[in-house]
């Protein structure tokens, strides 16, 4: 009888992996119900190693699983799945421009920054991050830095 155990589980193992080219769900469902079966089987005809089965038999689904994904990965099909380019900021792809005219600009902080807030600078309200420190309402700040919509701003010290 142990070798309908056997039996089932490499055939769950093989329709799991049938799994990944005939994608639908249905071959992977029979693969897991076939696992499930062999490990009942091992554990109703050696109780004493009960634990040893179930983990031989997760063990062999994951290993099915990750062998399948790197399988996948090599074919044609899997290839047209997985993106080949990049969009690097050199090549124009930027999700927000940066606007480097604020550097070094100065306004006032119309809330507190603890690390982020908002300021007014020339008349807009911009949203703002103070750099390390935290900066209380009302007090004059200088932009030091500006990546995409992320303004870095420092306090001036009032001399």
């Amino acid at each position: 009888m142990i070798w309908w155990a056997v039996l089932l589980f490499v055939g769950g193992m093989v329709l799991i992996l049938a799994e990944f080219f005939l994608p639908g769900g249905v071959i992977g469902t029979l693969g897991v119900i076939f696992l499930v079966i062999s490990g009942a089987i091992g554990v109703y005809y050696y109780p004493d190693y009960a634990f040893f089965i179930i983990l031989g038999e997760a063990a062999g689904a994951v290993a099915c699983i990750i062998a399948g994904l790197l399988i996948l990965a090599k074919t044609s099909a899997g290839k047209r799945l997985r993106l080949e380019t990049e969009q690097r900021p050199e090549d124009g792809y930027i999700h927000m421009a940066s606007d480097m005219s604020l550097v070094g600009a100065e306004g006032v902080a119309m809330t507190m920054l603890r690390p982020a807030g908002t300021i007014e600078l020339n008349g807009r309200r911009i949203d703002a991050v103070a750099n390390g420190t935290f900066i209380d309402q009302g007090q004059r700040v200088r932009v030091v830095e500006v990546h995409g919509n992320r303004v870095v701003v420092e306090a001036v010290n009032a001399d």
